[in-house]
């Protein structure tokens, strides 16, 4: 029981500690005067769904250090696949 109790303490601990970005919308992303652009990412990938778009796209926008992303683009061209998605990021 003690193990189970501080391995959730130290979990919670790391996991405060880790900052994650934050998905805003247009209107949002069009009063950003206050943070630094970090410019755009874009991801080529073949997703099942569009949930699965936004988590590849959030994950990135963490790894690149980004306080907040503003999806500018999903859509998939043609039949094969792939999604493109893309996403302007701020820090």
């Amino acid at each position: 029981m003690k193990i189970t109790v501080f391995a959730f303490l130290a979990a919670l601990l790391l996991s405060s500690n880790a900052a994650a970005a934050i998905k805003i919308d247009g209107r949002q992303a069009q009063n950003m005067d206050d943070v630094m652009s970090l410019g755009v990412i874009y991801i080529n990938h073949n997703f099942a769904t569009e949930q699965e778009a936004e988590v590849a796209i959030h994950q990135d926008a963490d790894q690149h250090n980004a306080k907040y992303y503003h999806t500018i683009l999903m859509r998939e061209p043609g039949s094969n696949g792939n999604m493109r998605v893309s996403a302007d990021i701020y820090r």
